[in-house]
């Protein structure tokens, strides 16, 4: 880790936490959620896929044409996969004794996110 992304490595620490805790409470579990995400925040900023700023301490990442696009199909997909989740778990009788089915859903919506954008930047 390189000491002038502080800030960056800081603020992700930060966010990673707070879903974890908003998606499984305060938990071990949350723990190593926060952890995994922590882990791909880390991986986008040193992947090479991004140009790198190092003047913005708290944005370092650019993206390019198409990180863009990449981005909006990323997005596309976790919404989409979110609203399904989070249809299909509150609303199906035989799922009822499933607790917080929303901030399940937002969970699957940030997995889908993140590896959807880590297939299609692989991929080239």
């Amino acid at each position: 880790m390189k000491k002038e992304f502080l800030p960056y490595y800081i603020s992700r620490a930060v966010l990673c936490s707070a879903l974890a805790v908003l998606v499984v409470g305060f938990t071990w579990k949350a723990l190593l959620l926060a952890g995994v995400m922590f882990a791909l925040m880390l991986f986008y900023l040193h992947g090479g896929w991004f140009r790198v700023d190092p003047s913005r301490p708290l944005f370092p990442l650019w993206r390019d044409a198409r990180g863009k696009d990449i981005q909006r199909k990323a997005l596309v997909a976790a919404v989409a996969s979110g609203l399904l989740a989070y249809m299909v778990l509150a609303y199906l009788p035989a799922l009822d004794r499933l607790p917080n089915s929303g901030t399940l859903a937002l969970l699957l919506g940030v997995l889908v996110y993140f590896l959807t954008q880590f297939i299609l930047f692989a991929r080239a």
